[in-house]
């Protein structure tokens, strides 16, 4: 597994992955940004930017930190036409199918991809089944391509953090922002920190040869509110 390199975060200019890009590169390490205004089910779109944000070094570490905006707007599910579950579920899916493509297509052998994703499928929550959907999806699909890729001894791992956090990274919710209310099973274990600098921590241990070994596993980084099997 490699330790060095570009990390490279798609996703990487709002939320979750903006906050991490900040702690990995106050880590010290190299990190390239593949933004969410892409359109990312453009394959060639998507590898020409996977190239462009690795700069001169070697992609080693990949994260996707993307879903779609759209499903995060709290719908019944009865409400839902196939045009709104298309752009709330389908669209993310698409996108994830279409990234991961493209990063075993650059990535070089002993890699090491995370894939980042809110804790939502683990809680189910009302008007957001389109995006638990997406979420559940991507975390099986993950899986399976943990499976398939250890053959070029590339790891795939998901770190899932709470809903608030994936969406506003470290900062608190302000005026205008409306979250989705996601039922917990009581109060985090531990005391409250940077979901920023707790997502890097894990970006750094995976990208590592200490964690060579470590493949399909789901991660819940956050302080032991969920605790998700």
């Amino acid at each position: 597994m490699a330790d060095e390199g570009t990390t490279v975060v798609v996703g990487g200019d709002r939320g979750i992955g903006r906050a991490l890009v900040e702690a990995l590169a106050a880590r010290g390490r190299a990190v390239g940004v593949v933004p969410s205004a892409l359109d990312l089910a453009d394959a060639d779109a998507v590898r020409a930017e996977l190239a462009a944000a690795a700069g001169d070094g070697a992609m080693t570490t990949a994260v996707l930190a993307h879903l779609d905006p759209a499903g995060f707007v709290a719908t019944p599910l009865v409400a839902l036409d196939e045009a709104a579950w298309d752009a709330a579920a389908e669209r993310s899916l698409r996108a994830a199918v279409v990234v991961l493509q493209q990063i075993h297509a650059v990535a070089p052998d002993g890699a090491a991809v995370v894939v980042v994703l809110p804790t939502v499928a683990g809680v189910g929550v009302p008007g957001l089944v389109p995006l638990c959907t997406a979420v559940e999806g991507i975390r099986v699909m993950a899986k399976a391509l943990a499976r398939r890729w250890g053959a070029r001894r590339i790891t795939v791992n998901t770190v899932e953090v709470e809903l608030s956090a994936f969406l506003l990274g470290d900062d608190e919710p302000g005026a205008g922002v409306d979250l989705p209310s996601v039922p917990v099973l009581g109060s985090p274990a531990l005391p409250a920190g940077s979901v920023a600098a707790d997502v890097a921590g894990l970006v750094d241990l995976l990208g590592s040869a200490d964690a060579a070994g470590l493949t399909g596993a789901l991660l819940a980084a956050d302080r032991g509110t969920v605790m998700l099997p």
